[in-house]
């Protein structure tokens, strides 16, 4: 059996924080070997001389791997983007087990042993996830996110709670689904969990495996107009609700009393939401 895990990481100009990032995958310990791609797109900062780092560090042995053993390629030249990169890098995985973390983003602790697992225990599943934290770098806030399980139809309809960071995907799969949509820039990763749910199945499990990092230059701070063009070409690609669910959920989230509400009658108030929910669904695309 193929007991190695692929991890990709996309970067240009993150060397404020891709050290952490490096590491964070480099310690992990476990039963497993780790196939570790850096998809640098030509960083002018000090991103090129940390990776070479660690580099010569694997070469020379003087590392503490904690796994069976870690493969560390990189390369840092022009790419046409986050998607190109991790295209990139899927096309040489070496991994049964995939996926890609963001150079502004870090791997918890014994994550990649937890995902193993999980791996092993269910060999028909092909896209496996679990929670993870929320760094907020504006006030030094960590929380934690609770991603659910859902299957193709509720997250199209509801939107997708998948933790990105802390989700991985077969091999096999790729197969079926082909790569990332690099007409794509923000929204490509729901777009992917949307192909896999179409033809396989996916796990949950309740495990905090990785911590996202909200920072002023991250996509998720600067780029949200950009995220629902994207969720919306999605939408209709698939025959998804006219409203987007982000929409609903933060004009609920302006009505005063809705949490009072939840909170004391939660009778009620799920009695609203199905019916709310029922004429949404009938104001859909056609794919």
């Amino acid at each position: 059996m193929n007991k190695t895990i692929t991890i990709i990481t996309p970067s240009y100009n993150q060397g404020l924080y891709i050290e952490e990032t490096i590491q964070s995958v480099l310690s992990q310990v476990g039963n497993f070997y780790i196939d570790y791609i850096i998809a640098d797109g030509g960083s002018t900062d000090q991103s090129v001389s940390i990776i070479k780092k660690y580099d010569q560090l694997i070469k020379n042995n003087s590392y503490p791997t904690k796994c069976l053993g870690i493969k560390y390629r990189w390369w840092s030249k022009k790419d046409r983007g986050q998607t190109d990169a991790i295209n990139q890098g899927l096309k040489i995985a070496t991994g049964n087990l995939i996926s890609w973390l963001n150079s502004d983003d870090y791997l918890e602790p014994n994550a990649l042993s937890k995902v193993f697992k999980e791996f092993i225990n269910h060999p028909n599943y092909s896209l496996f996830y679990g929670d993870g934290y929320l760094l907020n770098q504006f006030n030094g806030n960590k929380k934690i996110l609770k991603a659910r399980p859902g299957n193709f139809q509720q997250f199209l309809k509801r939107g997708h709670d998948i933790f990105q960071p802390a989700a991985f995907f077969t091999k096999n799969i790729i197969t079926k689904v082909g790569f990332l949509d690099q007409n794509m820039h923000y929204a490509f990763d729901y777009d992917f969990w949307l192909r896999i749910l179409k033809v396989g199945h996916s796990y949950y499990f309740p495990e905090t495996l990785a911590t996202f990092r909200l920072w002023p230059n991250s996509k998720t701070s600067s780029k949200q107009n950009e995220f629902f063009k994207e969720r919306k070409q999605i939408f209709k690609k698939y025959g998804g609700n006219i409203i987007d669910p982000k929409t609903i959920y933060q004009f609920r989230n302006m009505i005063p009393g809705t949490n009072l509400i939840y909170l004391r009658l939660p009778t009620i108030y799920n009695l609203i939401k199905k019916i709310f929910y029922s004429i949404i669904d009938h104001l859909h695309y056609r794919n």
